[in-house]
């Protein structure tokens, strides 16, 4: 059985190699290190070379950004992310909450990084915080990028969960499906196709908290237990689906 999370900021942790031996050590052999900016994004392929199992996600997180992306931005992701480590643009999106920058300079680095996407033929990995409704009317109009995209930390309901399937996205969710009080988002999880369904950490290092890739066995069994499932069942799907966006560029081959 293979498990694989979906989102974890590995370039973030002074020791990535324990983080990678500890995942192995619970099933979990496909990570995607997402990246915030140009640095990180380096980071993250450096490290997508140094252990097996690990690509990287290469872009601007909205919240991140102190300035509109310029074209020599622009020409820096795209150098990173025709890197063979690479398999995701990401994570890239839309921020109502702690973004520096307006609703319009978000949406114009947002589509610039779609853009890119379409260009190299890369999945994204989404993030929308309190901008759903911009982001749908964003892939309403212009429509998804080529090979795919993937809401990361989806928290929201059944009624959010079927607009977004209805445009095609995957979603990806986290430890929120493990906590009782969140009941709207665990009776999404019910109804959401196990082929459009992701699991990830959204791991990162802060005070207090432990989360890392090796907890995503915690949230596939809490997955399979609000579907009345198996583990096995859950852990396939999730990981094919996240073998299927990446397509050759993922360390595990494609799926057919």
């Amino acid at each position: 059985m293979i498990l694989a999370d979906a989102h974890v900021h590995l370039h973030a942790y002074a020791d990535p190699s324990g983080i990678v031996t500890r995942a192995r050590a619970r099933g979990v052999h496909l990570l995607v290190a997402v990246s915030i900016d140009l640095a990180s994004s380096r980071r993250s392929i450096d490290l997508a070379a140094q252990f097996a199992g690990v690509v990287a996600a290469v872009g601007f997180h909205p919240s991140w950004l102190t300035a509109p992306l310029t074209p020599a931005d622009l020409t820096a992701l795209e150098q990173l992310a025709r890197h063979p480590s690479v398999g995701f643009i990401g994570e890239i999106g839309l921020d109502g909450v702690e973004a520096k920058l307006s609703v319009e300079d978000q949406r114009q680095a947002f589509r610039a990084q779609l853009d890119l996407a379409d260009r190299l033929g890369l999945p994204v990995n989404l993030h929308i915080r309190d901008a759903f409704p911009t982001a749908i009317a964003e892939f309403a109009a212009r429509g998804l990028p080529s090979a795919g995209a993937v809401v990361h930390y989806f928290v929201g309901d059944s009624a959010l969960a079927g607009q977004l399937l209805d445009l095609g996205l995957y979603l990806s969710v986290g430890k929120p499906v493990i906590r009782p009080e969140n009941a709207a988002l665990r009776a999404a999880i019910r109804g959401i196709p196990l082929d459009r369904l992701l699991l990830e950490t959204d791991a990162y290092p802060l005070p207090g908290r432990t989360t890392e890739p090796a907890d995503i066995g915690d949230i596939a069994r809490e997955v399979a237990r609000l579907r009345g499932c198996s583990l096995e069942e859950v852990a396939r799907a999730t990981t094919d689906n996240l073998r299927r966006l990446l397509g050759a560029r993922g360390p595990l081959g494609a799926v057919e």
